[in-house]
Parts: C-alpha cells; structure tokens; sequence
C-alpha cells in the first residue's frame, strides 16, 4: 500500500511541476523549434526508435533531467526515473528484444493533450494470451520530453 501511496504522490507531484507554465522565450531562430521537435513528432521518433531497440535514438529525445513514472520492478525497485542515466536503466531494459519483445510488435495511438503534452494508448501481444495494454503521458518543453508516465492496464484492454 505505502508504495502505492509513494508512486501516486510522486506522479501528482511530477504533473503539478509540469503543468506550470514556461515562460515563454524570446522568439528567435534559435530558441522556436523546428517542426522536428513538436511535441507528435518526438512522440512518434520515440516510438520508432522503440520499437527498432534503438536505445540512443529514444535517449536523445529526453531532457537531462526528465522524470519517467513507471511500474516499479521493470528496472529498479521504486519505478521512478530521474535524469538521463537512470533513464538508460529503464529503457535499456525496454529497448532489448530478449528482456522486452512485446515491444517490436506493440500497436499504438496517440492524442494531443494540450500543446505541450501526448496520450498514448499501447498493445502488445493484442488478442492472445500474452496481451498488456496500457497507457503512456508524455509531457514536451523546448524539444525535449520533460516527464512520462507508464501506466499498464490491470486487464488488457484496447479500444
């Protein structure tokens, strides 16, 4: 119960701080991002480089100091990511087609949430008795994921 309790209040804490707005920059060459960098199109390099294993590729896309929420027990005990090195534990356990192969052939969706933020709903395994489904937040600043919550569905379920 207390690591529930633990990873809710992590989460809210982790959204609070990403739902307070920027200020917002000079509007310069090198401060607007190019289209590359909005936040649909991170989201869906990050996806791509998923489900290719390409470990750098899905770093690249992070603020140094990102946070992931995830389940707790994928790469370590409290399931709470923060900075960049312990986001390659994480991810190096996601990207690795014998550790995690339900992602080369997860099915996906995703919506806009907001300018600075995606919903993703994911399957892997659909239809068979190996499926998990779930549902990802990304939240995207200045080009860079920020935060992302990891969330598993307790029953597979996908719309």
């Amino acid at each position: 119960m207390l690591k529930i309790v633990t990873t809710v209040a992590v989460l809210s804490l982790g959204l609070a701080a990403c739902s307070q707005p920027a200020a917002p920059p000079a509007e310069t060459a090198a401060t607007t991002p190019a289209s590359a960098d909005t936040p649909q199109a991170i989201y869906d390099r990050h996806v791509e480089n998923m489900k290719v294993g390409d470990l750098e590729g899905v770093l690249a896309d992070y603020a140094d100091d990102a946070v992931v929420v995830a389940p707790a027990g994928i790469a370590g005990e409290d399931g709470v990511f923060v900075g960049k090195e312990n986001l390659r534990k994480l991810f190096a356990v996601l990207t690795d087609e014998a550790k995690s192969p339900g992602v080369r052939v997860m099915e996906e969706t995703s919506k806009p949430l907001g300018d600075q933020a995606i919903l993703m709903r994911w399957a892997q395994y659909r239809d068979t008795p190996q499926a998990v489904t779930g549902t990802d937040v990304y939240v995207v600043r200045n080009g860079k994921i920020v935060f992302q919550t990891v969330t598993p569905d307790a029953t597979p379920t996908w719309p």
